[in-house]
Formats: structure tokens, sequence, C-alpha cells
């Protein structure tokens, strides 16, 4: 692999990638700002994948047209100067947003499989959506174009949406072991750059859709605290508060079907899910 250059140059999942893909695999691998006009001057001849990361994604402050202008425009623009300047490896961080779906207690409606239409519903899915698109039809023998669409991601630095489990175990004073049979897709920093890695070497072309495999709310709380597993709370949840959208937010199944997520044999697993959450709640 002649060189890999990664967007995004102060972004943690940016810096984390990079390292790993330098430190783990000895690639040649640098950085790249996407901000400004200085980024279209830049020796791209040198590399023969790009990993585009760079983006924005729901917080506070950021304005519709700030989806679609950079995720969107920004990427088509970006996408045009790679391939004219001769790399080979496209490969686009996208997102499960582009599927539209919610958390639901019906497992098969919350599970995402081959069949699956991307129905975004809000500006940031759409702009997502509209990346790939413009990415599809750039591709050619020439050009691969690899979309992964991740989950939630957690690890170092990366721990909100982890945290939110956490705290209902403590205002619960327990962990309720409800609905056991709804899972979540998320993946961790370690094996989301592992996945890069493979596609990267592989020359893949296509859409993957990735997880750390089955984890499910209880999963994620029973880390995080040391408190009484209850199942008379998991029962009383069940029973009382399955039309609670917080509770269906918290408990309810989206997730990819296990034969979507199984790219590359699971290879890209290089981390369980269990030892993952550990981790990176301990740092």
């Amino acid at each position: 692999m002649k060189g890999v250059l990664v967007t995004g140059k102060n972004g943690d999942l940016s810096v984390f990638v990079a390292k790993w893909l330098a430190a783990k695999h000895g690639l040649s691998v640098e950085q790249i700002s996407l901000r400004g006009n200085d980024w279209k001057d830049f020796a791209f001849d040198k590399f023969d994948t790009v990993v585009h990361i760079a983006g924005v994604v729901p917080r506070e402050g950021v304005k519709a047209e700030d989806f679609y202008e950079i995720n969107y425009r920004l990427t088509e623009q970006f996408a045009k100067t790679v391939k004219k300047a001769g790399v080979h490896n496209f490969i686009y961080i996208s997102s499960m947003a582009v599927y539209g779906r919610m958390p639901t207690l019906s497992i098969s409606n919350g599970t995402i499989d081959g069949e699956t239409p991307c129905l975004p519903t809000g500006d940031y899915g759409k702009s997502k959506l509209q990346a790939e698109k413009c990415l599809q039809a750039m591709e050619s023998e020439d050009f691969h174009i690899a979309i992964i669409r991740v989950p939630s991601i957690y690890g170092k630095g990366k721990t909100e949406y982890l945290e939110q489990y956490g705290a209902l175990a403590k205002k619960l004073h327990c962990v309720p072991k409800a609905f056991t049979g709804h899972y979540k897709s998320v993946i961790c920093t370690e094996n989301l750059a592992e996945l890069i890695y493979l596609t990267a070497e592989s020359g893949f072309s296509g859409v993957i859709c990735p997880d750390d495999g089955k984890v499910s709310a209880f999963d994620m709380m029973r880390s995080f605290v040391n408190f009484k597993v209850s199942r008379i709370v998991g029962k009383l949840l069940e029973i009382f508060g399955h039309r609670s959208q917080r509770v269906i937010n918290y408990y309810g199944t989206i997730c990819y079907d296990e034969k979507l997520s199984d790219v590359f044999n699971g290879q890209y697993r290089v981390r369980t899910a269990c030892d993952a959450i550990q981790t990176a709640i301990r740092r």
C-alpha cells in the first residue's frame, strides 16, 4: 500500500485511526484538514487510499445547511479532487442514520438487514446519504468506493453514548434486567480502525454495516456499575415502561442483522464489546 491519507486533523476518531494504521500495521499515514482551501493544493498523488472521516455531526449550534455544505458538497468536491490525482481507494465514514430508524421494542422493525431501505428523517442522515450517492456515481475501475455506515462509536475520549447507561443504573440503584432480547449496534474505535485497515488492504468497494456484535442496554449498564441485577425492576419496566419513549430509547432495538455486520468474516472485531466498554469507561 503506497500511503494512506486520513481527513480530519484534530478529531479524536481521525487521530485514533491514523495512529492505529501506522502503529499496528506499519502503514505510511498522514492527516489533512479540509477547513479552508489549503487542501486543494495538497499532493494527493502519493496516496493510494483516502479515509474520509471529517464531517459535521449533530450538536448544539449546527445549522441544517452545515450538514449539506460539509457532509455532502465538500465530500463531493474532495472526492473529485483525489480521484483526478490518481487515488485508487476512497473509504467514506457514513452513518447508520441513513436508514432513518429509531430504537423500537419491535425487534423485527429495529433490525436493519440487506433489504432495509435508506429513508433518513433528519438533515444529518440525509446529508450522509446524498454524499454516498454522489460517491457511488464517481466509482470506476480505478476508483473504488467503500462506504462504512457506522452505528454509535465509543472508545477513548468518546464515552458519551455509554455514560447515559451508567447514569440510568445509578439513578435506579440497580441494573434492571429487562428487554433482554433487544440489542444495539455500537462499535468501538479499535474495531472500526481495524475494519478501515482491512477495507483499505483489500481494495473493497461497496457498503459495510459493522458493529461489535450483540450488545444490550443491560450489558452496557452492567459494565458501568457494580449494582445488584434486579429482575423485579426489569419486569416493572417491561410492564409499565413499554410505552415510555425514554425507556424505548434506552432499551429498544436498533441494530444490524448479524449477516449484514459479518463483513471480512468478523476479523475486524479485535476487541469484544464487554472488554472494549470496560476499557473505555476506565479511561
